[in-house]
């Protein structure tokens, strides 16, 4: 009896997670965790004096080395969690859109004489889009018992967006007070409404910033690979000897030294470009996300394959 309880408490709260969305969360972060990991693993076991996994050559261009499985580590998590964050956030963004109708088709409904419960659970059997299962949830929360504030509350976490953190907050906070709550959710659907129109013009607005970040990237490493291509090996002179003439030191500086030291600096870079460009597009750090997948992977790219030598 017991054992059957606690099956039912694990899918009551397996439940729960899945309508709220940590559990797709934590799906994410423990298949990033893993890729981290065994690629970080890959790089320990090619480095010497381990070097029990040798890396690939094909002519110039050598793959498995301790460097690309670090790198790789990178480009899987950033791309994984990239790309859930991108579906995430065009579903938010279509959630966003039809926001405005479902708060004025509940002031409809409370003007009716609907509680606000039955106006809820009477709105998530309409058509709202994307929006649609997020209103099946909060019924559903509200069915188990739960208050509409609470029930409003999570949807607000769940979505996670300044304009329906704020809507939700107005109308609770007018549900609480005893007021005139369909004036105040027709008021609120207004607001969204302005808030939606602001937020797409400030995204278009700096789309131009976004592709300027992206063109000198590409500028910048395409100046890297003519420097590693042409300049730095005429510097080192035939036979590939040191840099110790040009660079005033008794040590010799390889040319395998400079394409490493371009490298790691170009990959440091494409992170903290990356983390700009997402700043500049949405507003928020975790949206550079994305672009540090696209940054980095590109630069891993054009030094393996049109560099080569690491």
């Amino acid at each position: 009896m017991d054992e059957n309880k606690e099956n039912v408490s694990k899918l009551s709260k397996i439940k729960r997670m899945t309508i709220t969305g940590e559990l797709n969360r934590f799906i994410i972060y423990i298949t990033i965790a893993f890729f981290v990991v065994f690629f970080i693993i890959l790089a320990i076991l090619s480095t010497e004096p381990l070097g029990l996994i040798k890396p690939l050559k094909f002519g110039n261009v050598i793959l498995g080395t301790n460097i690309d499985y670090l790198v790789l580590a990178v480009i899987i998590s950033t791309g994984i969690f990239g790309i859930y964050n991108l579906l995430r956030e065009r579903k938010v963004r279509k959630i966003n859109e039809r926001f405005p109708d479902f708060i004025r088709d509940l002031a409809e409904s409370r003007r009716a004489g609907m509680t606000f419960t039955k106006a809820i659970i009477y709105s998530s059997k309409g058509n709202y889009s994307l929006l649609t299962p997020e209103i099946q949830k909060i019924a559903q929360q509200i069915s188990w018992g739960n208050s509409v504030e609470k029930a409003l509350d999570s949807f607000a976490k769940r979505v996670n967006t300044k304009l329906i953190k704020r809507t939700v907050t107005l109308i609770n906070e007018a549900s609480r007070s005893g007021g005139n709550v369909a004036d105040v959710l027709d008021a609120a659907s207004n607001d969204a409404r302005e808030l939606k129109y602001m937020e797409s013009e400030r995204r278009a607005g700096m789309l131009s910033y976004v592709a300027v970040v992206y063109v000198s990237m590409v500028v910048f490493l395409m100046v890297i690979v003519i420097l590693c291509k042409s300049l730095i090996p005429a510097m080192l002179g035939s036979g590939h000897e040191g840099l110790s003439s040009v660079m005033g030191g008794s040590g010799s500086i390889t040319q395998y030294d400079m394409t490493l030291a371009f490298f790691t600096a170009n990959i440091i870079q494409s992170a903290g470009m990356g983390i700009v460009t997402g700043v500049f597009e949405d507003g928020k750090i975790i949206a550079g996300v994305k672009h540090i997948f696209i940054m980095v992977f590109l630069t891993w790219f054009i030094f393996k394959f049109f560099v080569g030598g690491i």
